[in-house]
C-alpha cells in the first residue's frame, strides 16, 4: 500500500492546499490567527476521535509532473 501511495505522489510536481473548496463551517475560526503557538498557523481544523483527521476533509490541488 505505501509503495502505491509513494508512486502516486511521485506523479505530481506540487500539492497545495485549496481552502476555497473547504466548507466554511470547517475552516479555522478567524480568532485563531491571534492565538499563540501552532494554532495561529493552522489552515485547516484538526480533530481527533480514534485517529487524527481534518474536519471537513483536506482539499488539495495537485499539478501533474512533466515526466510522469
Amino acid at each position: 500500500m505505501s509503495f502505491m501511495l509513494i508512486r502516486l505522489l511521485q506523479t505530481f510536481s506540487s500539492i497545495t492546499l485549496a481552502p476555497e473548496a473547504q466548507h466554511p463551517d470547517t475552516r479555522p475560526p478567524t480568532e485563531w490567527a491571534q492565538a499563540e503557538g501552532r494554532k495561529a498557523r493552522e489552515r485547516f481544523r484538526p480533530k481527533a476521535h480514534l485517529t487524527l483527521y481534518a474536519d471537513g476533509g483536506l482539499w488539495v490541488r495537485m499539478n501533474e509532473a512533466e515526466n510522469a
